[in-house]
């Protein structure tokens, strides 16, 4: 009965959904569990608001884990850490294993989502989901050696270059370009 008592708090912890539900209603809340009666009366007693601080404590975790990724991301778009905490909430992260560090897996989970959130934000700088994505995919073919490709408008390894050294281009030059990320090296060409 651990194992449920395990699962059940760990599913309350990652999932606002289900969070929400025990706010409203913690016994039908917990029905999915396979909890003896004490287990389910010990998660009942926990304050909603405890199991918020504890959410917003994991997903602070796995943010700092990413942002090691994208130092260049974060010159562009510093708010993307309030963007990343708003969609981790709601979007728990499933337990993984792999090659991959837990900032690159969270990274190409969080990919699709961010990518797309910065794309269609026009106070982004235009090149930052795609700066986003260079650094993410690079990061993950540099852990596990899987090939990955990006295509963008943009020159991203200039860009990339530019922002590292602290110029952070206003009117980039729409260049197409290719990108394959491998494990030593990232290769590009126009497109």
């Amino acid at each position: 009965m651990l194992a449920a008592f395990q699962e059940a708090f760990v599913s309350l912890a990652a999932d606002a959904r289900l969070r929400r539900r025990f706010a409203a209603d913690p016994r039908a809340a917990l029905l999915a569990f396979a909890l003896a009666a004490p287990e389910r009366a010990a998660l009942c007693a926990i304050p909603v608001e405890r199991l918020e601080r504890f959410a917003r404590a994991l997903v602070s975790k796995r943010w700092g884990e990413l942002a090691r990724l994208l130092p260049l991301t974060l010159r562009v778009s510093p708010g993307l850490a309030r963007r990343y905490r708003a969609w981790a909430l709601e979007c728990p992260a499933p337990a993984r294993d792999g090659l991959l560090s837990p900032g690159a897996a969270e990274g190409l989970r969080a990919l699709p989502a961010l990518h797309a959130s910065l794309v269609n934000d026009p106070r982004e700088a235009c090149y930052a989901a795609d700066l986003f994505a260079f650094e993410v995919l690079g990061a993950a073919s540099r852990g596990d050696g899987e090939p990955r490709g990006l295509h963008s408008r943009f020159a991203l390894v200039a860009i990339a270059e530019d922002v590292r050294r602290g110029l952070l281009p206003v009117d980039p030059e729409l260049r197409a370009t290719e990108l394959g990320f491998e494990r030593d090296r990232v290769r590009w060409r126009p497109a």
